[in-house]
This record gives structure tokens, sequence and C-alpha cells, in this order.
């Protein structure tokens, strides 16, 4: 019974294929009427798809150095000898195919087409497709070249044999392409799959469009009046930067005298055979005289001409170099400090060390940009009074953050105990769940600085606190010639080049500017524990205009708008009145450093 199906299969299969190849050379035939019909359309030679053209095109978008997206009139432009209709053939003929994805756009006043992506995998075996045909295409010539000569020596008799032979040929190719044709009918995409795969496409592009709203924050937020910082040069100091540029001459050199050379042996060749002329005898015995083409020699005059009108000297380096720090002490031969300028021994260290060189003259006197004080004034919340920094100096294990209000963005870099020697004093785990935070907020965001083993402690400490981890920003760190830190001063098992910050919300906060920034921060390290003050402008795009409080921090964590919370700060400075009479209440004298001052605090406070 299992036969019978299986015969049965095989011959409704067998049938279907049948029918595809009948359907296949019913559209053949079709294709070659409408081509001999339309042999006078000027148009469809212009779309005709030429092999070397072609090659060229899969050569342009299979090269490295190829910027995406990129139009169909820049491709013709790389390209000599072909035509914008030529090349819309083409790259068409080759999304079909899957290798690239394009897009119809309105180039002037003519019809094109932007290419989005490519693949490079099918752009290859195309390409060498492409190769193998040009190849076999020219054998084909040479081929009928010589059949034509034997044929001429031979004789008109005997031109019959040739037809034959290409007759049979052409039989045989039919038959043994017969498989090919159908399984490219069965490869082929069907209707649906297409329609699909459009949908899916459009879908895509809604859904990465930015909509109104993020466009309006984007454009608050935007900075105007150019760029305010400096690259630094990626070859570190000025005599490194000037050897590169002093190569980079001398190879532009070489290759124009290499250009002059051959231009001198092709002016050689030509003036040898200018006065040169060949006479052939045609069938009907006129005579055709050939001369010499001097457009080789002019192009490569003009390249001369063009070459030299450039300026022999280098351009000058505008961006920031080093220069080395050499003392008495220093052995150059040892190389860079692995820590740079974070070094603690940068009195006795042997190594090298660098130092920002002579900056260029820069000019502050920049004109006040209205839309960025229009925009500013926009982004603020108007319930929201600002203030300058204010900071209080206290230890956290004892004070009472009720009195300090209610808070939209917290932020915290706690000294962690991670098991190893610190230059600070760390907190027990015990402590840190023990911490007033939650009095801080009802709605709200929590930025929590962790590393090594506190990143599951600060989880933890997150979710017993009240808050729900929604997101992590990194922070990539960077030495001081802006290279990968790979020795860093932290880690058990490898040496910690990052840090982590988690990001927690609290509640249902309201006025958050989502998607205006990146979750990495690559940045510089300076002193122990300063982490980048990139962090603050996160925060302040992300809540613009709101009450935000630090803990934890130090003199060079004071920012305007932000209350500061550390016992390495300067006494006490408040400026919100609300704040300082809740402050002074619950400690008259000020002193928040200690337990006792804590409990004498609460016994006046409980008094009253």
């Amino acid at each position: 019974m299992a036969d019978a199906w299986d015969i049965k299969s095989l011959k409704t299969k067998r049938n279907t294929l049948r029918e595809k190849l009948e359907k296949r050379k019913k559209e053949r035939i079709e294709i070659l009427s409408d081509i001999q019909e339309d042999q006078a359309n000027p148009k469809k030679e212009l779309v005709e798809a030429d092999l070397k053209v072609q090659k060229e095109v899969l050569q342009a978008l299979s090269s490295s150095s190829l910027a995406l997206p990129i139009v169909s009139t820049q491709v013709v432009e790389k390209i000599a000898g072909s035509s914008l209709e030529m090349v819309n053939f083409i790259l068409g003929k080759l999304a079909h195919q899957g290798a690239i994805v394009i897009r119809n756009v309105t180039i002037g006043m003519e019809t094109g087409c932007e290419i989005i992506s490519v693949q490079p995998k099918e752009l290859k075996e195309i390409l060498d497709d492409t190769i193998d045909a040009c190849q076999q295409k020219e054998e084909e010539a040479k081929r009928k070249m010589a059949d034509v000569s034997e044929g001429d020596d031979q004789g008109q008799p005997q031109e019959k044999n040739p037809k034959l032979d290409s007759g049979s040929a052409r039989k045989e190719s039919t038959s043994m392409d017969a498989p090919d044709d159908i399984m490219m009918l069965l490869s082929m995409p069907s209707t649906r799959e297409k329609q699909s795969k459009q949908v899916g496409e459009e879908i895509l592009e809604l859904l990465t469009k930015p909509t109104a709203k993020e466009r309006s924050v984007a454009e608050k937020f935007k900075s105007h009046g150019g760029a305010q910082v400096m690259e630094f040069c990626s070859h570190g100091t000025k005599v490194e930067c000037l050897k590169a540029q002093q190569a980079t001459a001398e190879m532009a050199a070489k290759k124009k005298q290499e250009g002059r050379d051959e231009k001198e042996v092709v002016d050689a060749v030509v003036s040898s055979t200018k006065t040169k002329t060949t006479e052939t005898t045609t069938e009907d015995g006129e005579i055709i005289t050939e001369t010499v083409n001097l457009c080789d020699s002019e192009s490569l005059e003009s390249t001369e001409g063009s070459d030299s009108s450039h300026s022999e000297t280098p351009d000058k380096c505008t961006k920031l170099h080093f220069k080395k720090i050499i003392q008495t002490h220093t052995d150059e031969s040892l190389g860079d400090c692995s820590f740079l300028n974070t070094c603690f021994h940068m009195a006795t260290c042997k190594y090298v060390h660098y130092e920002v060189d002579t900056l260029p003259h820069i000019n502050t006197n920049k004109p006040t940009d209205v839309k960025t004080k229009l925009s500013l004034k926009r982004s603020i919340d108007p319930s929201c009074t600002l203030y300058p920094p204010q900071w209080i100096q206290c230890d956290l294990r004892f004070l009472d953050m009720t009195v300090l209000g209610k808070f939209a963005v917290v932020m915290a870099d706690p000294p962690w105990d991670i098991h190893m020697e610190l230059p600070y004093g760390t907190m027990s785990d015990d402590e840190m769940r023990a911490l007033g935070v939650p009095a801080l907020q009802d709605d709200g965001l929590i930025f929590l600085w962790v590393t090594g083993r506190a990143m599951e402690l600060g989880r933890d400490c997150l979710k017993l606190w009240g808050y729900e981890r929604v997101d992590e920003l990194i922070w990539v760190k960077t030495n001081q010639l802006q290279r990968i830190i790979r020795t860093g001063r932290t880690g058990h098992w490898l040496n910690h080049g990052k840090e982590h910050c988690l990001v927690g919300m609290k509640g249902n906060p309201t006025n958050l500017n989502r998607g205006l920034d990146c979750d990495v921060i690559v940045a510089e390290v300076r002193a122990t524990s300063h982490k980048p003050d990139e962090i603050y402008g996160i925060i302040e795009r992300l809540s613009p205009g709101t009450r935000k409080i630090e803990l934890f921090g130090r003199p060079h964590n004071i920012q305007p708008n932000w209350i500061t919370l550390g016992n390495q700060l300067d006494g006490i400075r408040l400026v919100d009145p609300e704040l300082i009479t809740q402050f002074q209440k619950r400690y008259p004298d000020g002193n928040c450093m200690s337990p006792a001052a804590a409990n004498a605090a609460a016994i006046s406070g409980i008094q009253k």
C-alpha cells in the first residue's frame, strides 16, 4: 500500500514539474515575441544589461569603502560608459535576486533607485558568475573569429557543417538546461512571498521612523553653535603626527613619480608609432587608413596637471596632541606608564608620562544662541524652582532623609565593600540595605553605580528600597591617551575596564524624555572613584528641570539644581528656604555626622 502511495506521489510531482516547465516555455515564447516587436525601441537598447557594466557595478557594490545609502546616479558616475537606465536595470535585477535592498526615489527629473543595504556573500557569487560569463563570451568571440577565418580560407561550400554542428549543440544544451530550468523555477519566490516581504519592509520602516514627539524632543536638546570640544589626534604626539604626514607625502610623491615614468614610456611609444599607418584591403578593394588615438596621453597629462595643482606641503594638524613628561629619573626605554596621569607615584615613576600639549587659541566669545535659551525654557518644568548647587556634609548612615523632601532623580555612588584594598572607607552590606533611600522618592528614577560583587548586591538593594531595575548604563574607561584601560585597579579575576550604573524606577514618573541618549559612556579615568561628568547631561536630558539629589558625593560632584550629600564635603550650603527651615528644625546645631547628634536631634524633636 505504501508503494502505491509513493508511486502516486511521484506521478503527481512529475506532472507538476511538467506543468511548470510548459508554463516556463510559454513565458519564453512571449518574451521572445516581445523582444522582436520592440527591436525598434531605442529605450530597450539602453536597458539591455551589458556584462562589462554589470561586472563593474558588482565590483563597486562589493567594495569595502562603499558608503551606504547610495543612489544610482552616484553609481553611474563611478562607471564609465554606463547610463542611468542601464544601471537601474542591473540594480533591479540584483534586488530581485536578493543581493541588495533598494527603494525607488526621484533624482531631479528622473526616476532612480537608492541602495539601502547589500549582501556581500550573494554579491560575490553573482560577481564570480559574471566574470565567468565574460570570459566565456570572450572565448566564444575568439572562436567565431577563428571559424570565420577558416571559412574564408576553405571556401563557401564548407559553411554548412558548422551550422549543423551548432544546431546539434543547441539541442544538447537545451536538453541539459531542462533540469536547471526546473530547479530555477522551484527556487524562485512566489508572488505571495514577494508581497509578504514588501509588507515586512514597510512595517520595519514605519517602526524605525521617529514620531513627531520624538523629533520635537530631539530638537529641544539639539546642540546649537557647532561642536564645543576638540578631538585628540590618533598619532598622540606632534612628533608622531609629523612623521605620519611626511610618510604620506612621500607615498604621494612616489606615486606621482611613477605616473611621470609611465607617461614618459607612453610618450616614447606614441612618438615611434605616430607616423605609422596600417592599410587593410577589404573585399571591394578599398584601402582603410588607421591613425593612432592620443586620448591616453592626453588623460595622463590632465591627471598630472591636477596633481601638480595640489600643494606639496602637508596640511597642519588642528587636533589636540600630547607631549612627554621627561624628568631626571625617567627612562624612555621602559615605555609608557600603565596608569599615565592616574599614577600614584608619578614623582618617582621611571616610566613615561604625558600632558596635553599647548592648546591652540580657542575663541570663547561666541554669540549666545537664542534658540538654545528658548528650548531650555520650554523643557523646564514650571512647577519646579531651580537653585544653585547645594550640599550637606553628613554621615548618610545616620542622616534623617525625610527632612530633604521628594526628588525626581536620585544618584548614588556608594562605597561598596568589594573585598579589596581601597583608598577610602567602605560600608557593610547591612548598612547599605538600611539606608533611608525609600524616603527620598515616591515616583522617580535612581542611578546606582556598582562594580564587582556589588552588581548583585546593588540589585538586591534596589528591590529592597522599592525599585524595579529598568535599564543599565556602562562606563567604558579610557586612559589619558584615549585608549581603553587594560590595567584597572579592581577585579579579582580580570582587570576591570568598565563600570555599571543600574537604573531603577519607582512608581510612575512623568515627563521623561526617552530614547535621547545611548547606554554607553566612553570617558577618561580621573581621580579614584571619580565618575564621568557625562552622566549629569544624560540625567538632565532624561528628566529636565526637576529636583535631583546625589548620595556619597564629593566636592567635584556639586552641580546646579542638585543637592549633594557626603562626608567629604565642606560644611553645609542650602539655598532652598523650605529645605533650610526643615533642616534647622531637625538639626539645630547643623551636626549630622555622628549617631549621637542624630539621636539628640530626634529627642529634641519629640520634646517639641
